[in-house]
């Protein structure tokens, strides 16, 4: 079965290794009562190419970690 809608929502929760994602989708705008709830559960890797993959065909550069700034050194 296919599911389509606009994605609106989404949050996470991690065990250990592994990442539930929940999405939220609505099939049609303006209509907020009709909220659809998908879970899916995935590995960090899964969840690190799917990441990838949606900068890439988004014509985005993911963000490059870079020097830490003094005060998150200070703060940890």
């Amino acid at each position: 079965m296919d599911n389509h809608g606009v994605l609106v929502g989404w949050t996470h929760q991690e065990l250990g290794q592994k990442l539930v994602l929940n999405l939220q989708t609505i099939k049609q705008v303006g209509t907020p009562d009709d909220i659809d709830r998908t879970t899916i559960m995935l590995t960090k890797n899964q969840a690190a190419v799917l990441g990838n993959y949606l900068f890439q065909i988004a014509g985005q550069t993911p963000p490059i970690p870079g020097e830490r700034c003094w005060l998150r050194r200070v703060l940890g």
